[in-house]
């Protein structure tokens, strides 16, 4: 940080000054006692040291960050989260599975069209590039099991070929965790489906679908991740299987 511009320094002397204007908001409105303050700077060196600012900071700003910065018309951005991977495998036949679904896992297939928001029209060679958990909740870490690339056909037509994501914790063991059970707050996400489209080389819509039925919507950790728009009705498809549908609409404004 000490190698910084002349412009960013001022930048961050604005963003800091601004802060602490509304954290000593705070402490006089709530009667923040030196004791409490102490807590949260102990907290805060915990959190730090674990590595997990970036985290808290997502969890609790960085939606509103993202809506203020490329604002657009079509589907709702919503956080990257830590987990996406350049170089994603294309998957021609729709298909992110790498290994048969377990005995407790729901497959699931998800169709729909990507079109341009503001005209309606399909837009064909969209690719989306999905990655989620498995039925179990567990991320694929090191391979690409539950990941990769769907590009539209002429019709703007995409298939994806899945499990039904399962609800999962990430801070159980960690400050965020902590800080979670201290506010009696549950710890875990309601199950989603991460997706990027770009169109040609331009990232022009970052979001996230939920799956219907989950018993964390309406308590999901990350603040205003889930909405209505943004939740896919998961429906019985026979033997263990359930298909959705969901259309995105892009702002193509935003290709370079």
């Amino acid at each position: 940080m000490s190698e910084i511009s002349s412009a960013q320094a001022e930048r961050l002397r604005q963003v800091y000054q601004r802060c602490v204007e509304k954290m000593k908001e705070v402490v006089c409105e709530l009667n923040v006692t030196q004791d409490e303050l102490h807590v949260a700077g102990d907290y805060l060196n915990r959190l730090g040291k674990a590595g997990f600012c970036r985290s808290l900071v997502d969890m609790n700003l960085a939606l509103t960050s993202a809506n203020i910065t490329r604002p657009s018309v079509g589907t709702r951005a919503n956080l990257e989260g830590p987990l996406h991977r350049k170089g994603h495998p294309s998957r021609p036949n729709g298909d992110i599975k790498e290994r048969a679904p377990g005995p407790t896992e729901q497959p699931l297939v998800l169709s729909g069209r990507v079109l341009d928001a503001r005209s309606g029209a399909p837009l064909p060679g969209v690719k989306l590039d999905f990655w989620q958990t498995d039925g179990e909740g567990q991320y694929d870490r090191d391979g690409n099991h539950m990941r990769g690339i769907i590009t539209t056909d002429a019709d703007g037509r995409y298939v994806l070929k899945t499990v039904v994501p399962k609800d999962y914790s990430e801070h159980d063991h960690d400050p965020i965790g902590e800080l979670l059970r201290a506010m009696g707050r549950p710890n875990r996400r309601a199950g989603h489906i991460h997706v990027k489209a770009l169109i040609g080389d331009s990232e022009v819509l970052t979001t996230q679908l939920f799956v219907s039925g989950s018993d964390y919507l309406k308590l999901d950790y990350v603040e205003g991740a889930v909405t209505e728009d943004l939740t896919i009705d998961v429906k019985p498809a026979g033997d263990r299987a359930y298909t959705a549908s969901f259309d995105f609409q892009l702002d193509t404004a935003l290709a370079r």
